[in-house]
């Protein structure tokens, strides 16, 4: 069976996870006590100095591992870019992820693609030219629009991603609109299953205002939302090396806590941080 890991999607999102004597610089150093995974969300932002790239390997220990979202520009995100000016990013982005890579600590490169990434002929041929760049490494991509999964089309493009050997990331999120797709569990690379759950506030998963954007992942999970999973996970991890999983509802300590009740429903080892709110709790005679 696979080794199956838990996570958050970013380290410094979780505020009330750290306690105050932890700096923003060693944070991560104590997310890695309690985790084995993290998604690097920064690099879709930034392409990110090597130099941070090395600290972030270099801080944790040798088991831990690092998913990395695939800069914006090269995702499809910016709009102004066509896809031989997004290409040309890849050499810019590989550098920067070297130190990453040359660690072993790298699980996979994530092309998080916008709800605009619409099933055509432009966008199959780029996705065979960011497999043929990125060749040494783990790709995984995660549609935005539902043409991808829809009637036929479902089967195709698994078959597609099968053949370029490109890992189909399964989500969990609100099914509102083309711009979400289905839960697709299904293995398309070997070596790794990749699910990501962002919530299912159904209400907040349109929201365009980067002022109030942590509102889109605004879902706590029940523990019997969660157990729900258990059957496929424990069934993936009988068709890949490795499994991911990953919160995205990165809103309070949510993501958090939704990180630590899986572990337990998978039956792994636990320890709990004491919360900055559960701490708080304490001192309250209400």
């Amino acid at each position: 069976m696979a080794t199956v890991l838990c996570g958050t999607c970013a380290w410094g999102d979780h505020e009330d996870f750290y306690p105050k004597r932890v700096k923003p610089n060693e944070r991560l150093e104590y997310y890695a006590r309690y985790f084995p995974l993290v998604e690097v969300d920064s690099s879709f932002y930034a392409i990110p100095n090597p130099k941070y790239v090395e600290r972030w390997a270099a801080t944790t220990g040798p088991g831990f591992t690092f998913n990395m979202k695939a800069f914006k520009g090269m995702t499809g995100h910016e709009r102004s870019l066509d896809p031989r000016q997004r290409a040309e990013l890849f050499p810019h982005f590989r550098h920067a992820i070297q130190p990453m890579v040359e660690s072993g600590k790298l699980g996979a490169l994530l092309f998080q693609l916008p709800p605009w990434f619409v099933l055509n002929r432009e966008n199959v041929d780029y996705l065979r030219v960011c497999r043929e760049f990125f060749h040494d490494v783990t790709l995984a991509v995660e549609f935005r629009h539902r043409s991808w999964f829809q009637g036929e089309m479902r089967a195709k493009t698994l078959q597609f991603l099968r053949g370029e050997e490109i890992v189909n990331t399964i989500v969990d999120e609100p099914q509102v609109g083309d711009a979400s797709i289905p839960a697709v569990a299904e293995v398309t690379e070997k070596s790794l299953a990749l699910l990501r759950f962002h919530g299912r506030n159904e209400d907040t998963w349109y929201i365009k205002d980067a002022k109030h954007a942590g509102e889109r992942f605004r879902y706590h999970y029940q523990k019997d939302e969660l157990s729900a999973w258990v059957p496929k996970i424990q069934e993936l991890s009988g068709q890949v090396q490795r499994v991911h999983v990953l919160m995205n509802n990165n809103f309070s300590n949510y993501a958090v806590q939704n990180a630590f009740d899986m572990m337990e429903l998978l039956g792994q080892p636990v320890e709990r941080a004491p919360l900055v709110t559960d701490q708080l709790d304490l001192f309250s005679f209400e």
